[in-house]
């Protein structure tokens, strides 16, 4: 006697039972730590790169501040003078709606005339003739140091980094 084929019914449970598709809570939170781990090693960095950034940039706007109020004194044949606050880190002209705050995570250090300085700022004065006060602005961030100095036989304005 021929067998007859005996056909199974296949089982409704899927082959991977009661596994479902998608991350776990652990691997999430594994994952969380790791990213946690590297903004924590990457972030000092990112700002530390910032730092001579800022330190050129404001150096650079202080320079040019202190150019502007020469080429004022020569250009209206009067005296100019730039105030220095350092612990407000404020410069600004006198007379004038230039003026430059500086970040707060620079320091800021000057030195210029008895004459021209007060008790909490230091004046730097230019004038007609080319001459000035002369001065020195330090500006800082870390170990740099950014040194502007006004010539006061001319009035020149020097950037130079230490």
């Amino acid at each position: 006697m021929a067998k007859t084929p005996t056909f199974h019914q296949p089982t409704s449970r899927p082959r991977h039972a009661g596994r479902s598709s998608g991350y776990t809570l652990a691997e999430l939170l594994v994952v969380l730590m790791i990213l946690g781990l590297v903004t924590a090693i990457a972030a000092p960095r990112i700002t530390m790169r910032s730092d001579p950034a800022l330190m050129r940039t404001q150096s650079a706007q202080l320079v040019n501040l202190l150019r502007f109020a020469k080429i004022t004194a020569r250009r209206t044949g009067q005296s100019t003078r730039v105030m220095i606050a350092p612990l407000e880190k404020q410069i600004w002209i006198e007379g004038e709606d230039k003026s430059l705050n500086l970040s707060p995570k620079l320091s800021l250090s000057a030195t210029g005339a008895d004459a021209e300085s007060t008790d909490k700022t230091i004046g730097i004065r230019f004038f007609a003739d080319g001459m000035s006060t002369g001065g020195e602005i330090e500006l800082g961030v870390g170990t740099m140091v950014r040194k502007i100095e006004v010539i006061w036989a001319n009035g020149e304005v020097r950037l130079a980094q230490s």
